[in-house]
């Protein structure tokens, strides 16, 4: 795992997305910010790891890929 160790200390602002989420535009989003992030599947958690050197990297990628529900719309899941 040293590789993955090497990308957490390089990038450690992390966003997770998980295989279900619609990744259209990630790449796009991602290719005009080379250098300044990486990334690694974590399949035991079904999940992709976009890595970032800034945090107002990892926000802006978050405000624009994340989904997040709004507290009390509709029904939580498990």
């Amino acid at each position: 795992m040293a590789i993955i160790d090497d990308i957490i200390r390089d990038y450690p602002y992390q966003v997770t997305l998980s295989f279900d989420d619609d990744a259209a535009g990630v790449l796009d989003w991602l290719d005009a910010r080379l250098g300044h992030w990486d990334m690694y599947v974590d399949l035991t958690q079904q999940t992709v790891r976009y890595c970032f050197r800034e945090p107002a990297e990892a926000f802006a990628f978050s405000r624009r890929f994340v989904k997040v529900r709004e507290a009390g719309v509709g029904p939580a899941r498990p």
